[in-house]
């Protein structure tokens, strides 16, 4: 609470406002990060984001499907845009999601080493190269990509060697679908940095792909460790939130494929009339024919099922 004692800034402000975040986290679990199972961690994660992500967005798990019908494996988390995405359940904790409403992931570890952060890296790649609609070309920016985040608990390796095998890892498969934020709690986040213009400095960066064309030319990359402490928690939800406020408002369905339905998209259809604009009585009535002939002829090339004896 702020008080008149208080010197009044932003930074006092942000810092009480970081300090209640993380007391809304510790309250969320009553067990040591090393006691911490899978999906309790998992749960933690998901509970937390719903309580401070706009109400926009929400956070669930379960599975990711594209355009073409290829399907993530089970997500931890999945930040998905609540409002204009429909969602299909196949059980409590697992949902169905179309690729183009997915903002982000969360890969959630208890603790973090190698082989955890592989296995990270390798389903967040996974994921995010699925397939999704270009998106609409406007003036302003729309963030369609889904970010890629791991959030450890704890770790048995220190930021400095997580970020070797960060670096490893982005060498040996390249930029675009990486991890854009590895967040260790209470230590740090390890990400990508750029450097466009030598004036304004190294700055966060999080890309869909390898930037190209005339503004990418002498951008150097590097990767990052931002040692937050106990601000590590703040500062995850805030590039989270960076990230969001861009993001399209395209309404996507997980079930848009109609020939995968048992119907393979086809219906049974039975003419009733067609519309014409004539006014004259006998021209519409000779129009209205005319038209009615060319239905039936189509329909006799599929003729429609009886059913009780009686023609469709």
């Amino acid at each position: 609470m702020v008080t008149m004692k208080d010197p009044i800034s932003r930074q006092s402000i942000f810092e009480k406002a970081s300090a209640k975040l993380r007391q809304d986290f510790d309250e969320l679990y009553s067990v040591p990060h090393s006691a911490l199972k899978g999906a309790e961690a998992e749960k933690t994660i998901r509970t937390f984001l719903n309580n401070h992500l706009p109400k926009r967005f929400s956070a669930g798990s379960g599975f990711i499907i594209d355009p073409s019908d290829k399907i993530s494996r089970q997500t931890d988390v999945v930040v998905y845009d609540a409002i204009n995405c429909p969602v299909y359940r196949t059980s409590e904790e697992a949902a169905i999601f179309p690729s183009t409403n997915v903002a982000a992931v969360v890969e959630v570890k208890s603790k973090l080493n190698k082989d955890e952060l592989i296995s990270a890296f390798n389903n967040i790649q996974e994921t995010k190269s699925l397939a999704k609609y270009k998106p609409p070309r406007t003036p302003f920016l729309i963030n369609c990509q889904t970010m890629g985040c791991l959030f450890a608990f704890d770790s048995s390796i220190s930021l400095e060697k997580a970020s070797d095998h960060y670096f490893d890892l982005i060498r040996k498969h390249g930029i675009g679908h990486h991890i854009d934020l590895i967040v260790v709690l209470d230590k740090g986040i390890i990400m990508l940095s750029a450097n466009v213009n030598e004036q304004l400095g190294w700055n966060p960066l999080v890309v869909e792909e390898m930037p190209k064309g005339p503004h990418a030319e002498g951008m150097h990359i590097a990767v990052s460790i931002s040692k937050f402490g106990k601000d590590s928690l703040d500062s995850f939800l805030r590039f989270l939130l960076a990230h969001l406020s861009f993001f399209h408002h395209r309404m996507e369905h997980p079930g848009f494929n109609w020939e995968k339905t048992a119907s393979k998209g086809q219906a049974i259809l039975r003419y009733l009339t067609t519309i014409t604009n004539e006014k004259d009585p006998k021209l519409k009535e000779l129009k209205l024919k005319q038209y009615a002939e060319v239905v039936r002829k189509e329909f006799a090339k599929n003729p429609l099922p009886k059913v009780d004896n009686v023609q469709l």
